[in-house]
């Protein structure tokens, strides 16, 4: 059975089912009204306060469902569903799209075609714009029209028939590098360019100033077009360096192609040089910094089937317990798609893109006692993110303990999928493919700095077609456990061409990489000692003092995690060192490197493992590599390795 109908059958049953009453919200309700099919309401708070003071009286088997009518439901702030909202165990109460019909929840303003008139040439910004956009480039006085909160450059963005514009920039794709670095917010740049830019004080530099891994926006101060040299209001944070890349954004000159915008915050006008079909279009411009849902303290609630969009800020924060979002679109947020704590919450079903940072950023649980969130993401599709925020902002974010990550599909981004920080999360059947694009020196899975991280388990999952598109790079890796992470499994994985190593290792203890599958990689394994250079380096390193503030040597971790309560046993010294690692029944084929080490902290990392049973290279056999179907054949080679268990291919991904 489909797993996502399993998860959620039981909130999608007819009402009729339901001993209580469900209430209907409409676009051309009134609040007057009874909340009836044939009289609906006109807002949420309208339902939910119904709700409050009826909810002890009339909350029968089956809960109750506010269904919502087709439309827009425009949010000038947060709906806010608090303690007194809650539902019981069994008997959820649901706000939820009516059975197919389009329901929109907005966080932002309609623009209408008509607002908008042509720059004409006798406009004194015609001439500033580029040739092609000349007859073809709009605008819009917002503030004429009251708009006027939330347009600071860059928050506000623009979004059309449920498509995001970009915003105007140069060069329109990729990068131009940095000539030189004359200080630590002045750089040179050759392209002439910059030159036609006589409205630039509100443009803004994108780039990796010195390392691939951080990226960092900031407004340029000044353009000296005499010297050809840039200089920004404020230093990124690891200053710049020569021969970086970068881009420009926010740029009047640059409206070049359909669906390029501008806005001009002093005055308020709006420029965009439409698609095609503009006069019958949805255009949308977000305005809500709160999310537009925000369940705080609440349980059993249950979020679903709507589409939640065009905010500028996250779509749902969830606290509280037991409540679920399912079978949502989630898109077009300036900020995240979706924040979790508590316990027991979950993400499933659902559709999440076009985030300006994180899909799905996950908390709960307590780290301290070892005591499980049991929070999730389940089953969804999650892309374009990571837009605004190019580095650190993934899919899925996990922190604290016992978290999931399970059958997602995720994709598109420049950098990392998912993020882990705590203990005993579960990553588990997902999908992972052309992240890291745009970075160096990152992985689509990733955690580090920490000899705590014990109990999480990365398995069954499928990782493909992860490379960089960054000059300079030196490869990505699929995953990557960072400057000493300690105590992971990587179990029962399928990595296929990946342009670094399938696993990245830097320096840590006690990590089991068992079962996995490992083809057309740059190196299939990779360690080194980096534990003897850097663990005394710096505040952010200090291994020993991390795990100290959980008494690692007391339950409930000493009896968790006896490995990590004994790591002293031999000196601290010997602790910096990669000890207690294995490498276990994984089968390589055409990898330019089985082993792959360095000399950081001395030579012989790998003298620290432990390998059992593997084969460097040989053909696995996979059932259809043409349509990447790399389940393994009956007759593969793994088979014969002793205790080599079967890798659930066809249960990857969303189902």
């Amino acid at each position: 059975m489909n797993r996502l109908l399993c998860l959620c059958c039981f909130v999608l049953l007819p009402c009729s089912l339901s001993l209580a009453r469900d209430y209907y919200v409409a676009t051309d309700g009134s609040d007057a009204n009874p909340g009836t099919i044939e009289k609906p309401f006109a807002t949420l708070e309208k339902a939910r306060d119904t709700i409050r003071e009826s909810k002890a009286r009339v909350l029968g088997e089956g809960g109750l469902v506010v269904y919502l009518r087709a439309g827009r439901h425009v949010r000038t702030q947060s709906f806010v569903l608090s303690a007194e909202d809650s539902g019981e165990p069994g008997k959820p109460i649901a706000y939820r799209a009516y059975p197919n019909e389009d329901v929109r929840l907005i966080g932002g303003r309609q623009l209408r075609a008509e607002w908008f008139v042509p720059v004409a040439p006798s406009d004194a910004e015609f001439s500033h714009l580029d040739p092609a956009a000349q007859g073809k480039c709009l605008k819009t006085d917002l503030a004429g029209r009251g708009i006027t909160s939330n347009l600071e450059p860059l928050q506000a963005e623009l979004s059309c028939n449920g498509a995001l514009m970009p915003v105007a920039r140069w060069p329109n794709e990729g990068f131009v590098q940095t000539t030189s670095a004359e200080n630590n917010i002045t750089f040179g740049y050759a392209d002439p360019r910059p030159e036609r830019w006589l409205g630039a004080s509100e443009a803004y530099a994108i780039g990796y100033w010195v390392h691939g891994w951080a990226n960092r926006m900031e407004r340029i101060a000044s353009i000296d077009t005499q010297n050809k040299k840039i200089t920004l209001a404020k230093s990124p944070s690891y200053g710049i360096a020569a021969r970086k890349p970068y881009y420009v954004l926010n740029l009047l000159e640059e409206i070049d192609r359909p669906g390029e915008w501008y806005l001009d915050r002093q005055k308020g006008v709006l420029y965009f040089w439409p698609p095609e079909g503009f006069e019958t279009s949805d255009l949308m411009l977000s305005a809500l910094a709160a999310p537009i849902v925000s369940i705080k303290g609440a349980s059993h609630i249950r979020i679903e089937g709507l589409v939640v969009e065009t905010g500028a800020g996250r779509a749902i924060e969830i606290s509280g317990h037991d409540n679920l979002v399912a079978t949502c679109v989630i898109r077009n947020l300036r900020t995240d798609g979706v924040a979790i704590s508590g316990q027991r919450n979950g993400v499933a079903g659902c559709e999440i893109s076009g985030l300006g940072k994180t899909g799905v950023a996950v908390s709960g649980g307590d780290r301290r006692q070892l005591i499980a969130g049991e929070n999730s993401v389940r089953d969804c599709r999650i892309h374009n993110f990571g837009r605004w925020e190019r580095t650190y902002a993934p899919a899925v974010r996990l922190d604290g303990v016992g978290n999931v990550a399970a059958d997602n599909l995720l994709y598109d981004a420049p950098h990392s999928a998912i993020l882990f920080g705590g203990n005993e999360h579960l990553i588990e059947r997902n999908e992972i493919h052309s992240v890291c694009y745009e970075v160096d020196d990152a992985g689509s899975v990733y955690a580090g700095r920490d000899w705590g991280l014990r109990g999480n388990l990365i398995r069954h999952n499928f990782f493909h077609h992860i490379k960089s598109n960054l000059p300079g790079s030196n490869g990505v890796h699929a995953v990557y456990l960072d400057d000493c992470a300690s105590g992971i499994t990587v179990f029962g994985n399928v990595f296929y061409e990946i342009s670094g190593r399938a696993i990245m290792c830097g320096g840590g203890r006690d990590n089991t990489i068992e079962n996995n599958v490992i083809a057309k990689c740059g190196s299939a394994h990779f360690t080194d000692r980096r534990g003897k250079v850097w663990i005394d380096k710096d505040e952010s390193w200090k291994l020993l003092a991390k795990i100290e503030r959980y008494n690692y040597t007391q339950p409930p971790w000493s009896k968790r995690y006896p490995k990590l309560a004994h790591i002293l046993d031999n000196g601290y010294e010997q602790a910096k060192e990669p000890e207690g690692c294995v490498i276990a029944r994984c089968i390589g084929w055409q990898n330019k490197r089985w082993l792959e080490k360095n000399s950081l902290g001395g030579s012989g990392g790998f003298d620290f493992y432990t390998f059992i049973d593997n084969i460097e290279d040989q053909d696995p056999r996979f059932v259809d590599e043409q349509s990447l179907n790399l389940a393994l054949r009956d007759d593969s080679p793994a088979y014969k390795l002793p205790g080599f268990q079967r890798i659930p291919f066809e249960d990857i991904g969303p189902q």
